[in-house]
C-alpha cells in the first residue's frame, strides 16, 4: 500500500504499513478484533480512540502511535543529549583514528612499497567514518536498523518507495 502525504486517522477496515517490520501490511483478521501482518505474521490490536497499535503475540509490550501517515514508537522516551554524551561522542569519533594516526607517525612503514604509505591513512579514514556512523546511529537515530528493534525512527522501505 503506497502511503499518501495526507494524514488519515486509523479506520477499522483500513490496511496499514506494519509498525513491527515496516515491510508488510496489517489487515483485519476474520472474525476477530485484531489485525495481522502479511509479512512478519505478528498480531496487533488497534485502539482507534488513541490511534495506537499494540503487539499481542509477544511477552514484551510494544506500542506505536499512528501519526496519520506512519507509525511512531511509544516504547522509548525521546533521547536528550547532555554535555557528557556530546563529549563521549566526540571522543568516540576522534580518539580511535587519532591513535591509529599516532602509531603511523611514530612507527612509519619500513618497506618502499607504495601501499605501505596510503593504507594506514586509509585505515584512519575508515575508522573515523565507522565511528561517525556509530555515533549517528546511537545519538541521532539516523541510520536504519533491523526490524526487531521497535524504535526505528527512519523508515527505510518508505524511502525506497519514494526513490522509485
Amino acid at each position: 500500500m503506497p502511503e499518501s502525504t495526507t494524514a488519515k486517522p486509523l479506520e477499522a477496515n483500513g490496511v496499514y504499513l506494519c509498525p513491527v517490520c515496516r515491510h508488510g501490511q496489517i489487515a483485519p483478521m476474520v472474525l476477530m478484533d485484531t489485525y495481522a501482518c502479511n509479512f512478519c505474521r505478528h498480531i496487533l490490536s488497534l485502539d482507534f480512540v488513541h490511534q495506537t497499535a499494540r503487539i499481542e503475540d509477544s511477552a514484551m509490550v510494544f506500542r506505536w502511535q499512528w501519526t496519520g501517515t506512519n507509525w511512531r514508537s511509544l516504547n522509548t522516551p525521546p533521547l536528550r543529549l547532555t554535555y557528557t554524551a556530546i563529549i563521549l561522542a566526540i571522543l568516540l569519533v576522534t580518539l580511535p583514528p587519532a591513535l591509529i594516526w599516532l602509531g603511523y607517525q611514530l612507527f612509519p612503514p619500513l618497506s618502499s612499497d607504495p601501499r605501505a604509505y596510503w593504507f594506514p591513512l586509509f585505515w584512519v579514514a575508515l575508522t573515523f567514518f565507522a565511528h561517525t556512523l556509530i555515533v549517528l546511529r546511537v545519538f541521532a537515530g539516523l541510520l536504519p536498523t533491523p526490524f526487531w528493534w521497535p524504535s526505528v525512527p527512519f523508515n527505510f522501505s518508505h524511502w525506497y518507495l519514494l526513490r522509485r
